[in-house]
C-alpha cells in the first residue's frame, strides 16, 4: 500500500513541478544566474515546511523521528559530489527530479540530460571500486543541525 501511496504523491508532485514551470530548464538555470529566484523561494517554503509539519507530527506522536531515516556524512565526498551535481544542473538546467518532469511532457532536451545522468551513474558505478576509500573518507557519523550546534 506504500508503494501505491509513494506513486500517487509522486505523480501529484510532477503536475505540481510542470505547472510552476518548474519542467522548463531556462527557469531552472535562471536561478543561477540570479535572474528568477522562483526555484529558490519554492524549495525554501518545501523544506521549512516539511520541517515543521514532521516537527509537529513528532510532538503530536503522529510520527516516530528516531525511525526517520538519515544518511550518514561523508564531508569531503559529499563536498564534491555537490559541486559536479551542480555543475550538471547549470549545464544541463535541470535537476534529477525536475528533468524527469521534462521527459514526461516530451522535451528532447530534458531526454538527453536523463540520458547523460544515467552515463553518469553508470561510469560512477565502473569507478566505484577505485574511488571507495575517497567516497568512504571524511565520515563524521549521522550530523543533524541540533546535534552538530
Amino acid at each position: 500500500m506504500s508503494l501505491i501511496v509513494a506513486f500517487v504523491i509522486g505523480i501529484a508532485f510532477g503536475i505540481a513541478l510542470e505547472k510552476g514551470g518548474f519542467g522548463r530548464a531556462t527557469i531552472l538555470a535562471s536561478q543561477f544566474y540570479f535572474t528568477n529566484m522562483r526555484v529558490l523561494k519554492v524549495m525554501f517554503t518545501a523544506i521549512v515546511t516539511a520541517m515543521i509539519g514532521l516537527y509537529f507530527l513528532s510532538v503530536i506522536g503522529f510520527v516516530d523521528l528516531s525511525l526517520v531515516y538519515l544518511t550518514q556524512t561523508n564531508l569531503l565526498p559529499m563536498a564534491v559530489g555537490g559541486l559536479i551535481a551542480g555543475l550538471g544542473f547549470i549545464i544541463g538546467g535541470y535537476c534529477p527530479g525536475t528533468s524527469m518532469v521534462a521527459v514526461a511532457t516530451g522535451k528532447i532536451d530534458a531526454m538527453v540530460f536523463v540520458a547523460g545522468m544515467i552515463f553518469g551513474i553508470l561510469v560512477f558505478g565502473e569507478m566505484f571500486p577505485g574511488i571507495e576509500n575517497f567516497f568512504n573518507s571524511g565520515f563524521m557519523g549521522t550530523v543533524t543541525l541540533p546535534s552538530y550546534f
